[in-house]
């Protein structure tokens, strides 16, 4: 049967994909093998379900280039740090020029602590301990490399100081450390991590603290850092409470994006939040009374619009 030009439109119209409300979406999630992809992919299907007329692409990425993306317009929505979104506002770090005014609020997910591991028979037992050893603070320009340089910088270390830098996605250095060829792991990982987990099934694995003078010492910097404890036992080996630091996950947004858009987008997001909470059990307290605070930048217009009339 010929299919006339009219009668596509008439399906369309239909359907509610007409060229007028019919809306491409970019969302820069995380790599594979950490949270943030699946978190992006749960997004999106929520978003293109609740939202009509829109699809949502979603791409690989890391918390610096997400941010420096969605503010050049690249992507549309992006999942970041709350500590790396005040630094980009402020155009602070050696990975902004400048700040970046582009990049607004969506919604807070949950805190992370940033995670230091070694095998259980690991001579590592500080920080200090890094020098000479093999580390993996993943790609260049993710919040696990900014937040292990920081780190590394309040014991007086840089990268210089240590064996071999190693460029790994988690699970090549979850396989990399049972294999002995990687002395300690890190990630901005909820908890419990599966990285981690799979480790300590061979060797059992300690976690390397931060201590709470240091902590506070980032905190003046940037009030987005948090301390938050790993409770003892959460792997195999691990056989004392840990002091980490900890960020905000969040999703941002390009500033220019249609306000009705983004408050329907928010909506979606937030009114579903039971949906996401199967995606990760950091989730489990995601939902209105948390998603607007602690985004560490200002909310988009339509954002704030939605939660200005959910109260």
């Amino acid at each position: 049967m010929k299919t006339t030009f009219g009668a596509i439109i008439a399906l369309s119209v239909g359907l509610g994909l007409t060229p007028a409300n019919a809306q491409n979406l970019t969302l820069a999630s995380g790599p594979s093998g950490g949270t943030w992809y699946p978190l992006g992919a749960a997004l999106a299907n929520i978003i293109e379900r609740e939202v009509p007329g829109t699809r949502v692409s979603v791409v690989n990425g890391v918390t610096v280039a997400n941010i420096l993306g969605t503010n050049a317009g690249q992507y549309d929505l992006a999942m970041s740090l709350s500590t790396t979104n005040a630094e980009a506002v402020e155009g602070i770090g050696q990975h902004f020029a400048g700040p970046q005014e582009n990049i607004t609020g969506i919604a807070k997910f949950y805190a992370s602590p940033y995670q230091m591991a070694v095998r259980a028979d690991s001579d590592i037992k500080s920080v200090e301990d890094f020098s000479g050893k093999i580390v993996n603070p993943g790609v260049v320009g993710g919040s696990t490399d900014v937040m292990t340089q920081n780190v590394l910088g309040l014991y007086d270390l840089s990268y210089d100081d240590l064996g071999r830098v190693e460029r790994l996605s988690y699970a090549d250095a979850s396989m990399q450390m049972k294999d002995g060829h990687l002395d300690v792991f890190t990630g901005i990982l909820s908890v419990p991590s599966g990285a981690i987990s799979e480790v300590a099934l061979g060797t059992g694995v300690r976690l390397i603290p931060v201590g709470e003078d240091k902590i506070a010492a980032l905190q003046e910097k940037n009030p987005g850092y948090a301390s938050i404890e790993i409770p003892a036992g959460t792997y195999k080996g691990q056989t004392e409470a840990t002091l980490a630091v900890g960020m905000n996950n969040v999703l941002i947004a390009n500033k220019s994006l249609d306000p009705e858009l983004v408050e329907k987008i928010t909506r979606a997001i937030v009114e579903n939040a039971a949906e996401l909470h199967s995606v990760n059990a950091a989730l489990k307290d995601f939902g209105p009374e948390t998603a607007a605070d602690g985004i560490g930048v200002t909310l988009h217009p339509g954002a704030a619009q939605y939660y200005d009339t959910a109260k």
